[in-house]
């Protein structure tokens, strides 16, 4: 009984997978048709190793250093509001992935004890 499921199941996804690629050639098709390539039709599928999706072609953001040396590095001559600090950041090259890099910040300035906060404003703690 078992192993007529599991064929059902495995004929069943390979009708849809074939559809799918089926459709997705057409709406190629018409997207070239109408004179440019949709954004919302993706190339192909991407692939799935243990439940989890593996993404193709986006590369990590690559940063010149860590935000903790970054912040270090602003921080060292006097202490800073959060806003400065993020400029600071900033004009050192750090790029945030993140749409609210406050947030990141913050988590980095309030974990551990490492910078200390004096009237708003965040130094090294050491």
């Amino acid at each position: 009984m078992k192993s007529a499921s599991v064929k059902q199941f495995l004929a069943l996804r390979e009708s849809l997978q074939s559809e799918r690629a089926t459709i997705l050639a057409r709406l190629r098709e018409i997207d070239r048709a109408l004179g440019g390539v949709s954004a919302s039709v993706p190339a192909a599928a991407p692939a799935k190793v243990d439940g989890r999706t593996l993404r193709r072609g986006l590369k990590r953001m690559k940063n010149p250093m860590s935000l903790k040396a970054a912040i270090a590095v602003v921080t060292k001559a006097r202490p800073l509001s959060k806003d400065d600090i993020l400029k600071g950041i900033a004009k050192l090259g750090y790029r945030f992935a993140t749409s609210d890099p406050l947030n990141t910040l913050n988590s980095v300035l309030y974990a551990k004890k490492q910078y200390k906060n004096t009237d708003g404003k965040f130094a090294p703690a050491k």
